[in-house]
């Protein structure tokens, strides 16, 4: 069986970043974890886990925005049991969090299949990010 066991997510600002996502992710449920030393012996990123899946977020050494539409990252969705939750973390956390730019409130998106309920927003970064309910 084959799962995500992690991903790592590169920001120009590691304090706004950390402002940003630790907010979001324990309102997702994630746990923080202690950070580790990288590759290159930094201790730069922030590591948080749900469920086996670990999302590090560390700086870059470019400069400049995060182009969605060039290889690499489009965005990346995180999915909730209900259409209350998304609700949820829309009213209680991303309204609330510091340089964020919403794109869309909760929203039905039929478009995307019967049920889709959505909210969609960038990081300070300009990293595309979702919370979505999609019934089984």
């Amino acid at each position: 069986m084959a799962a995500i066991h992690h991903i790592r997510l590169s920001v120009s600002d590691l304090d706004t970043s950390t402002r940003f996502y630790s907010p979001l992710l324990e309102g997702l449920g994630f746990r923080g974890l202690p950070p580790r030393l990288t590759g290159k012996g930094e201790i730069d990123r922030l590591r948080f886990e749900k469920d086996g899946t670990v999302l590090l977020i560390g700086r870059t050494i470019e400069a400049g925005r995060h182009e969605r539409e060039k290889p690499g990252l489009h965005h990346l969705a995180f999915s909730v049991d209900s259409r209350a939750e998304v609700e949820r973390i829309y009213d209680e956390v991303i309204k609330n969090l510091e340089h964020v730019n919403v794109e869309d409130p909760p929203i039905d998106c039929p478009e995307y299949g019967e049920g889709y309920y959505a909210t969609f927003f960038f990081d300070p970064d300009g990293i595309k990010l979702e919370v979505t309910f999609t019934p089984e």
